[in-house]
């Protein structure tokens, strides 16, 4: 994988005609930032979302997301941002890395949170990318260089994101680089990356975290670089870490108000719900936590217990996980991630009607939450119940959650009862949040073809197929 970093790639002497077709991204206008509003960011930042998305590296689950949106407004809370809408989404990559996009999205790799031994360093990294946003450093970055501009810089950043999915673009940019550029660049990159630090590590200290956790966590990363070779992980590339900086993270550190490591049950929940996922050796893994569970105490072991418990559903082993959850539900009878590996327990026991009735017990401790909701209509749809699955997602999908699936699931159950022209519509939908145009715009069409004695149906499909094939030149080839 070729390794490269975000500012020298945005410098490089890449044609827009090469980026935009490479990664299919709005035309914002012409060079420099004074014409770039906050909507063009955002619209771009979305834009490349999708492209990750579409390239099947964006893990879509929804406990995990909900934690990681717990973390990230409880820094912006102490923050201005402004209008901005931020958007925290987990990245499937194991390696160490994590980013801001354009318009308030920011992705961590679960290779990253991993890597984390404490709540505050997971949090520092996220007030120093919510930093970036906040600062609009990619707004000032347009006037470096002879052709920055924000499609440019986006496309740039998923190039990394995708890492070596597209090393012919990396290659490009790396081949046209010239050295006074990027020599100015390397300049507003050490700004860019001081000013972040100083204005996360403040709101880092404002939202109850332990700001000393920012430059231990970057003097862990700086020492473990050392065994790495060339291989350096893409935090420390886009993120270049000097003895000076984490100097000065210690510095500020010590004028703040002196805060003890306290991480959240749901930190350490996900910590190990990813370790427990994403590790391909299974057996070995319910290995490694059963030895984990005889030495661990208190908040470590509850969570060493829930990792437990999902690496033994990934073996089959349905009743030792039963025993184990029943332990955790004991403990914690309300806690929304044991409520939800206990129904999975039942589904994967082939017993759906047990683990729908715990959705429903969920759903009325937390109503309209997103990860019960996700699992439960997937319960339903697994029973066929496509009616209570089209009335509860009609009803779910006013209060607009993020997740693209569920329009595809509003789609599956549509068709089950016949309703083809909205089955495509939603189906549409999904595929559009997804990235895959063409297919929406296929969908649209099918719809359109099924709706043509309703005229207000058809006005309706047409304007979305207007809105949708306005966005192919720049989203898809």
């Amino acid at each position: 994988m070729i390794k490269i970093t975000l500012f020298a790639l945005l410098i490089a002497g890449l044609s827009s005609r090469t980026i935009s077709e490479e990664y299919n991204l709005p035309d914002l206008g012409g060079h420099g930032g004074s014409g770039i509003t906050a909507a063009d960011e955002y619209r771009t930042g979305a834009s490349v979302l999708r492209n990750i998305r579409r390239a099947g590296m964006v893990v879509d689950d929804p406990i995990i997301t909900d934690y990681l949106n717990e973390i990230g407004y409880r820094l912006l809370s102490h923050q201005e941002h402004g209008q901005t809408k931020f958007t925290f989404f987990l990245v499937n990559d194991k390696s160490i890395n994590a980013f801001a996009l354009p318009g308030g999205f920011i992705g961590i790799n679960y290779g990253l949170f991993t890597q984390t031994e404490t709540e505050s360093e997971l949090a520092s990294v996220f007030a120093h990318e919510i930093a970036h946003v906040t600062q609009r450093h990619y707004a000032r970055a347009y006037d470096v260089g002879p052709v920055s501009n924000l499609p440019i810089l986006a496309a740039l950043i998923a190039a990394i994101v995708l890492g070596g999915q597209n090393q012919d673009l990396a290659s490009a940019a790396l081949a046209t680089a010239a050295a006074s550029q990027a020599s100015k660049q390397i300049n507003f990159t050490r700004h860019n990356e001081q000013e972040a630090d100083r204005i996360g590590i403040q709101v880092l200290s404002d939202s109850g975290f332990n700001p000393e956790r920012m430059a231990t966590f970057f003097e862990k990363l700086e020492r473990q670089s050392r065994t790495y070779g060339i291989d350096v992980p893409e935090f420390l590339l886009t993120h270049p870490v000097s003895v000076s900086r984490i100097s000065d993270a210690k510095g500020r550190a010590r004028h703040l108000p002196k805060v003890k490591d306290e991480d959240s049950v749901n930190y350490q929940l996900m910590r190990q719900r990813i370790i427990a996922l994403a590790n391909p050796n299974k057996h070995n893994n319910v290995k490694q936590f059963e030895e984990a569970l005889t030495k661990k105490q208190g908040h470590e072991l509850v969570a060493v217990r829930y990792g437990y418990v999902l690496s033994l559903l990934r073996t089959n082993q349905h009743e030792k996980a039963r025993q184990q959850v029943d332990k955790l539900i004991k403990a914690y009878p309300l806690r929304i991630a044991f409520l939800l590996v206990q129904a999975e327990v039942e589904m994967e026991a082939k017993k759906p009607q047990r683990a729908i009735q715990i959705y429903q017990h969920a759903l009325k401790l937390y109503p309209n939450n997103e990860s019960i909701m996700h699992d439960y209509i997937e319960a339903l749809l697994q029973q066929k119940q496509f009616s209570l699955a089209l009335t509860t997602l009609n009803d779910f999908l006013k209060k607009s959650p993020k997740n693209p699936v569920f329009f595809k699931y509003l789609a599956k159950s549509r068709a089950a009862l016949k309703q083809q022209t909205e089955s495509h519509e939603a189906l549409a939908e999904y595929y559009y949040q997804i990235g895959q145009f063409h297919q929406a715009v296929d969908q649209i069409s099918i719809a359109l073809k099924s709706s043509k004695d309703n005229f207000y149906a058809t006005s309706r499909l047409e304007a979305k197929l207007k809105h949708i094939q306005e966005e192919i030149p720049v989203a898809t080839n």
